[in-house]
């Protein structure tokens, strides 16, 4: 499985911090950027319902990952070859909803892998292990890409390489012994699922838990993804930053989240999810603000590094909440609902970001500081809020300590270190 993440985030580390760049380079407008960020986080999303189900009923996760990944990785080789910002972003489009089958079925992997007690430790590390992979790949294409005045070709070694490392990836992963729980089923029988599997509400009502959370969390990304086609808008055009400073960003981001991910995995296995998802909503209301009075690009690495152990606390917490409201035999069910909601709130709140930054930038006679900054204003205003609301969310499962009891002892052993 490590084989697998390392080849699959080398890969999209490679090529997908540099799409909404190449979008630019193509001439892309606001709401063209706010349509391929919609499609991002939508198409994988949108199809994880009846992928996960059908995960669930044959009792088989390798099938789908490599399929899903090898097919998906192969489209960045057409990436290479678009005329314009709508090709592009139509490519993207298809790219992203095959690939929406590996996301469940990784997620419900893991599941059949660990246990609650040693959950919150091995999902630190595959996070680890894949964001490590990303950052160099991402480091690799920033390298390559020109900082001034890059063209179409000047994408082509990178996204190629990155098609071939997931292919390799995703193909690894039939050396895994999988347990075959289910070999086939009937014409009638897949019919019936295909049909019921398209119907998920019922997984939002009978879990108060998971409703909630899938509310909750729902309502915050939408409130985030408002300014998501606006954050290249502020690199290139407002801060003037190339594609390798691009790349540096993210690299310092990842590269945050990753020093923190084992860290944080391993609290989470002795406080439970609850105190690290309020941490991590709480803390990314800094980001439009940051965004919005930014002057330089140093000011977006330092919010990057600041916000590193909230990225982490974020990775491994909803994943675990969930893992613990999911009945064993829905695992996968439970994943895709939730990220088919979050893809579906995110689609929403992209499109109207970028329209929303059309419409402000009209109205300021395109000013791009006061155009943008309005859109990053109500996104603060709206995290503020629903981090505020996430006070509601609770934790079914008990856990050995709280996060309060934790700081008690650190402060313990602190004190008995350094007596007076």
């Amino acid at each position: 499985m490590a084989q697998n993440q390392v080849g699959v985030n080398l890969g999209k580390g490679m090529a997908d911090p540099y799409v909404p760049v190449l979008a630019v380079t193509l001439g892309a407008t606001a709401p063209q950027l706010g349509w391929l960020l919609a499609f991002i986080n939508l198409f994988p999303a949108v199809m994880q319902v009846p992928w996960g189900k059908l995960s669930d009923f044959f009792g088989r996760r390798i099938p789908f990952l490599a399929i899903g990944g090898v097919m998906s990785f192969s489209l960045y080789f057409f990436l290479i070859g678009v005329a314009d910002a709508w090709q592009l972003i139509i490519i993207v489009a298809i790219q992203m909803l095959i690939g929406s089958m590996m996301i469940p079925t990784w997620s419900a992997l893991v599941g059949d892998v660990t246990t609650v007690k040693d959950r919150g430790s091995v999902m630190g590390r595959f996070f680890a292990i894949s964001s490590f992979a990303s950052l160099v790949g991402t480091l690799f294409a920033g390298a390559i890409i020109p900082p001034e005045n890059a063209t179409l070709e000047d994408f082509a070694v990178p996204f190629f390489v990155a098609g071939g490392s997931g292919i390799i990836g995703s193909l690894v992963l039939y050396e895994i012994a999988e347990e075959k729980r289910r070999l086939f089923a009937s014409p009638k029988t897949l019919f019936t699922f295909s049909i019921k599997s398209l119907i998920f509400f019922k997984d939002l009502t009978e879990n108060k838990y998971f409703r909630n959370l899938v509310v909750l969390n729902s309502t915050y990304n939408f409130i985030m993804s408002l300014i998501w086609p606006l954050l290249y808008l502020t690199y290139m055009i407002v801060l003037g930053a190339s594609a390798l400073e691009i790349g540096i960003i993210v690299v310092i981001e990842r590269a945050s989240t990753l020093f923190f991910q084992t860290k944080v995995g391993k609290l989470l296995d002795v406080i439970g999810p609850m105190p690290q998802i309020l941490i991590s909503r709480f803390a990314f209301i800094s980001v439009p603000i940051v965004y919005a009075l930014a002057t330089e690009i140093w000011h977006i690495c330092v919010l990057n590094i600041a916000l590193g152990v909230a990225s982490a606390m974020a990775n491994v917490s909803f994943f675990s909440y969930i893992l613990d409201v999911a009945p064993e035999e829905k695992k996968g069910e439970y994943f895709a609902v939730y990220n088919t909601m979050i893809g579906l709130a995110t689609f929403v709140g992209s499109v109207l970001g970028g329209y929303l930054a059309y419409y402000f930038l009209e109205f300021y006679g395109g000013d791009w500081v006061l155009g943008l900054g309005a859109v990053y204003v109500i996104s603060a205003f709206g995290r503020g809020a629903g981090a505020i609301w996430f006070l509601k969310l609770k934790d079914p499962v008990q856990y050995p300590d709280t996060l309060t009891g934790v700081i008690r002892k650190w402060y313990v052993r602190w004190r008995g270190r350094f007596p007076r």
